[in-house]
């Protein structure tokens, strides 16, 4: 299966890291035995939206092709199509259909509310990827906050420390006063660098950070990391994406999903 799309190219860099990849023809197979509860690295991707009466051939599917599961506690299933097929009956079993937009950038400009009161660094130290994990906890949706999310986090915060010990990328962070506010990563795949987890904590929003520590990170790895195109992801109803582009990112691909998980008791997204 060719994935043409950009988003979807380098979300396979860390699903490839941390876990495998199969091709099979009509549809790829993510796979992270490693970290079963997380539902980005445990997921279909197709090539095609789905059509009438693929509810019960797709879930079907993904018990067959997640035989480690003993229950399933999630779906997720994505496409690159910017459309979102039939999907009533998964909603009406629960699913919720999400549209993502990519958005892209060459070159990024300062934004209107650049914030220069914050320092931007690199993430060396234990106790500075720490404070990265506590800030992630912070920033997550009330829908998936929880004891179980920090599990996901830490999980999830080995793999990119392990890519960055590796070369492949870097993780920053936005301090005032010596405290961590705000944080993401940026890692690479064939001259593209991918956004990461971009977070401000709740207590500083609205300050200019994340416009802040977008343009500065992208600055550094344009110039330093031979990075020619820079990938991010953002709901296309959140406020972020446009904050983005107040960088000077721009979109440039739609694309759905769809997911459930067990409600109330989700660990991670």
């Amino acid at each position: 299966m060719k994935i043409t799309s950009l988003s979807q190219k380098t979300d396979l860099l860390f699903s490839k890291f941390s876990g495998q990849v199969i091709d099979k023809g009509e549809y790829l197979l993510i796979q992270t035995p490693e970290n079963p509860t997380f539902h980005w690295g445990n997921y279909i991707l197709f090539q095609e939206a789905p059509q009438k009466g693929d509810y019960k051939k797709w879930t079907e599917l993904f018990k067959h092709e997640f035989p480690y599961y003993d229950e399933i506690r999630h779906y997720v299933f994505a496409w690159p199509e910017d459309c979102p097929g039939e999907s009533q009956e998964f909603l009406d079993n629960g699913f919720e259909l999400e549209k993502v937009v990519a958005l892209t950038a060459k070159k990024v400009v300062k934004p209107p509310k650049y914030n220069s009161q914050i320092m931007i660094k690199k993430l060396i130290t234990d106790a500075e990827w720490e404070d990265a994990i506590h800030n992630q906890v912070c920033c997550a949706k009330e829908k998936f906050a929880g004891p179980g999310y920090e599990v996901f986090k830490r999980k999830q915060f080995a793999q990119y420390r392990l890519m960055y010990e590796q070369g492949r990328g870097n993780w920053y962070g936005a301090y005032i006063d010596g405290r961590l506010v705000g944080d993401l990563g940026i890692f690479t795949i064939d001259n593209i660098g991918r956004f990461q987890n971009v977070g401000t904590h709740p207590d500083f929003r609205r300050q200019g950070i994340c416009q802040t520590l977008v343009y500065e990170t992208a600055l550094q790895s344009l110039a330093e990391d031979k990075i020619e195109t820079l990938v991010m992801e953002a709901d296309s109803e959140y406020y972020a994406a446009r904050i983005y582009e107040s960088v000077g990112f721009k979109p440039t691909e739609n694309h759905f999903s769809l997911s459930w998980w067990h409600g109330g008791q989700a660990s991670t997204v």
